[in-house]
């Protein structure tokens, strides 16, 4: 019974995340359709990737912005990753609002950038808290299932890329 209300809160929130905006539906069944019998946890693994590698970049592009010798090469770099971070989860919002950073940048408006920053931080923390909660009900779905034999580990992004290891 507890399983069968636990899929129903996660389908709900599902659902919402879609309907609510924060992720678009075809990037997002994508990512699902890689979850397959030998990994049940794949979508719940790559939330917990995209958390983590989306933070370190917006962290990235934060220092990067407040040094005193702004690296434009460096700071692009990681806002490119941030939007292909977003891209590939299906957060359209995060990586319009990185675009135009990044058209700032190009156009060598930091100050531009360092404002448009507050905008990213913003759509992001919508995002993040959303996806925490969603990936909080995946991990209980975890935690209550079979495990299957000879887990794939997904490792984070490098030079724009999942790395899946078995």
């Amino acid at each position: 019974m507890a399983s069968n209300s636990l899929q129903q809160q996660i389908a709900s929130m599902r659902q919402s995340l879609f309907d609510e905006g924060i992720l678009d539906r075809q990037h997002f069944i994508q990512v699902e359709y890689l979850e397959d019998g030998d990994d049940p946890n794949f979508v719940k693994d790559y939330i917990g990737v995209y958390l983590s590698d989306s933070l370190k970049n917006i962290n990235a592009i934060e220092q990067a912005l407040e040094a005193k010798s702004l690296d434009v090469v460096e700071l692009e770099k990681c806002l490119e990753l941030l939007k292909d971070d977003c891209l590939n989860i299906g957060d359209q919002k995060v990586a319009d609002e990185v675009e135009k950073m990044l058209q700032c940048c190009k156009g060598a408006d930091m100050e531009g950038a360092r404002t448009a920053l507050s905008t990213v931080k913003q759509e992001y923390n919508t995002l993040r808290s959303k996806l925490e909660a969603y990936h909080e009900l995946l991990e209980q779905r975890a935690a209550v299932a079979p495990k299957p034999p000879g887990k794939r580990k997904l490792h984070s992004l490098s030079g724009n890329k999942w790395y899946v290891v078995d």
